[in-house]
Parts: structure tokens; sequence; C-alpha cells
């Protein structure tokens, strides 16, 4: 590798821990090595401003996060708990079961794991906690079933990672459900042995007046993923309508349905997601001039013949890999890191021949543990305040739950048939 691109990896390491925003970084970083290289300035102005940021797909990615915002307002957490409590509260677990269904259909509308613990989680928490659940149970068993956020469709890191990889965003969404509902399962199992032991309880077994009452509460927002997917897989509409849509209807359901939407948590719904997409399109516009000087620098190229030359096994890469990304988690947030390392990661993927499906799929669940872990897991230190815990406590609730995360992330990197079969079945056959 040339000195000019040592520099800028060093100066851009350098900056990041200085805590200057990621894309000024990024940018800052990478003016030495087009004035040493001779590459004219206004190259780094046109790469920005070119390239991934002018999909169309990604519009999809402001739209999904305003459609969550909206779900959030309108009161529709609430309505799924009580959706969720009433069919499941009567599983060993109780409301433990009960948060992560009530996760996994909310999920299906925000696709994002903070806007689950967020909103939702305000909700789960109070909710166990008032009848009887320990603090330190309740917290951590919302924190890791938030991680459904991202991977049952829609999800805006999804769409993030196919516009960075160009892999279909249908083919990804649709991929999501089993792997979803495969860590749905696992933290389930896990909520029922803790709640054996510590002998929790649980509701009775709804009648069926019951169960039809939660059906009708909850029956507008359970439409949104409906409509959503139903839209996208019939050709209907592209994903990026499809968002459209999904705003329309959550803003809708909200303000003339459940009338819990007020003017002003619209606006400040619009403002925040603004400001929140805002700063992920600086740092795509800015990873544009990282991936032209990696490209330049043949950098994917040259780790993948080194992953090649090593002669390792292709699920020993693909878990080396997964580690890495683990730990960068702990750092970087998401998106920054869909959008810095896939262009790197993506060629040792395809020189081991495994799947860029299902490798997306299993690196957006790693990389959204991220969140749970510190010394920078916003999903602690939301945890953190709405409980009141202590952020190394809330981080010692979580850690049990690693352990069907963990289990999840191994199953789908051994057998990768679980994200691509379905939409092998439904997309491409």
């Amino acid at each position: 590798m040339n000195s000019e691109f040592i520099i800028t990896l060093v100066l851009m390491v350098t900056l990041m821990l200085a805590n200057v925003p990621i894309w000024a970084a990024i940018v800052l970083a990478s003016i030495p090595y087009f004035y040493i290289t001779g590459i004219p300035i206004a190259v780094l102005a046109s790469t920005m401003a070119s390239g991934g940021i002018t999909s169309f797909i990604l519009l999809a990615f402001p739209l999904f996060s305003l459609a969550g915002a909206f779900m959030n307002s309108g009161d529709i957490s609430k309505r799924i708990f009580n959706f969720a409590e009433t069919n499941v509260g009567w599983m060993r677990g109780g409301l433990g079961q009960v948060n992560i269904l009530a996760s996994l259909l909310f999920a299906g509308m925000s696709g994002s794991a903070v806007a689950d613990i967020s909103g939702l989680g305000r909700v789960e928490m109070q909710g166990m906690i008032d009848k009887g659940y320990d603090r330190e149970f309740s917290t951590g068993i919302t924190l890791a079933s938030s991680v459904l956020g991202p991977i049952i469709p829609p999800s805006t890191p999804i769409i993030l990672y196919s516009v960075t990889s160009g892999v279909s965003v249908l083919s990804l969404f649709i991929g999501g459900f089993l792997p979803g509902f495969l860590i749905a399962a696992t933290l389930m199992v896990m909520v029922n042995i803790i709640s054996r032991k510590r002998n929790y309880a649980r509701r009775k077994f709804p009648t069926f007046k019951e169960q039809l009452m939660s059906w009708k509460e909850a029956f507008f927002s359970l439409m949104t993923p409906v409509i959503i997917l139903v839209g996208m897989f019939t050709g209907i509409v592209t994903p990026t309508e499809a968002a459209a849509i999904a705003v329309l209807y959550a803003a809708v359901i909200s303000l003339f349905i459940y009338k819990t939407m007020t003017l002003r948590s619209f606006i400040k719904d619009v403002r925040d997601t603004a400001m929140f997409c805002a700063s992920t399109y600086a740092i795509i516009a800015a990873s544009m001039v990282l991936s032209f000087i990696f490209t330049r620098e043949n950098v994917g190229i040259y780790l993948a013949n080194l992953v090649v030359a090593a002669g390792l096994s292709q699920t020993l890469v693909i878990f080396m890999l997964l580690a890495i990304v683990l730990l960068l988690g702990c750092f970087i947030e998401v998106s920054a890191m869909i959008i810095l390392i896939i262009p790197i990661l993506l060629p040792i993927v395809n020189a081991v021949g495994y799947s860029t499906l299902a490798f997306g799929l299993i690196f957006v669940l790693t990389s959204v543990m991220g969140i749970l872990t510190p010394p920078f897991g916003l999903g602690l230190f939301i945890g953190a305040e709405i409980t009141g815990m202590d952020f190394w406590k809330v981080f010692k609730s979580v850690l049990p739950f690693f352990i069907p995360l963990v289990i999840a992330i191994c199953a789908m990197v051994l057998f990768p048939d679980i994200v691509t079969v379905l939409p092998n079945l439904l997309v491409q056959g």
C-alpha cells in the first residue's frame, strides 16, 4: 500500500478518536491523499455528490424512518404491547414473552432497534416492572429483543446495505423473516428458562372475546407491514414508493383514527427524522470518497487475495469477519459501519463463495448488537435513562441474552439457507 494511503488511514482514525464527526474525519483525512497523488480536489466534491447518495432506493431510508417516528407518536406502541400481552401473556415467562412478540410486531413498522427501545421499550419495561418482574430482567429482554427491529422488514440498515452492496432490497426484506423468527424463538427459550428458575407469574389463557378485542384494537397497526410487503412483492410499488405509503398510512391512523398525534409531535417527528437522516446522508457522501480511495488502492482485492492465499475455510473466514464487525460495533453506529466497511468486506465474502444476501442479514444483526455493548452502546444509554439504572448494571442485565443472539448468528452462518430460501422461492423463483 502507498504511503499516502497509510497517511489517510492514520489521520482518519486520529480524527475519529478526537471525536470529530465521522463524515468530517473521512473528508479531512482524504484531502492530503488527493493533494499528494495529484488528483484534482474537485474530484472529491463530485464523488461526494454522486454514486450511492443519488440512488432512488435510498429515498426509502428517511421515509421508513419517518413512518417509524409517526408510529411511536401514535400510541401504537401501547396497542401492540396490549395485543401481545393478551395473546402470549399466558406462556411461561408471561410479559417476557410478550416483550419479544411486541418487538417482533413493532419491528415490521419501525425498522430500527433504537426506535424500538425509545418507544415500545418504555411501555414494555414499565409494564413488566408494574407486574412484579425485576428491573434487570425487564431491561435485559427489552434491549435484546430490540435487535429484531433491523431484521424484520422494513429495515433502514438493510436499505443501506442494499445500496452499498447492490443486493436486491426486496430479497433482503424477505430474507429477514426466517432469521427474525429464529431470533425471537431463541430469546423466548431463554426467557422460559429464566422464568422457570425465578418462578415468574403468567396470566390466565385469554377468552375468545379478549382475543377478538385485542385484534380489533391493534388491527390498523398490524396492517402496516402487510401493506408495505404486499405492495412490494406484487410489484405494485417499489420499496421507495412503499415507504411513502407507510408514512401516509402512519400519519392517517395516528391523526384521524387513533387521534393521538398532535401538530406539535408531528412537527417534532419530521424535524428529528430530518436531523437523523441528514447526518447519515453526510456519512454516505463522505464514504463515497473513501470508497474511491479504496478502489484506487485495490484494498478489497488485496485483502481477498490474502484470504484465498491463506487457505482458510469459508466458515472460518465469515466468523473472523463477524468478530471484526462485533468489535467495531462497540464504537461505530450501525449505519456508518455498513457504509464504511461493506465495500471492504464484500470482495472477501465473494472470494470465499459465500452468499452476499445471507451475509447482509448476518452483518446487520451482528453490527446492531453493538448498541448493546460498551463503551458507546446507544441502547445501553437509553436503557439507563429510562430505568434510572447504572450504565454497567444495564449492560450486566442484557449479558445473558447474548447467548441466544450468538446462537442465532452461528445458525445463520452455518446454514445460510435460513436467509436465502424464501428470496429464492418468492423473488427469483
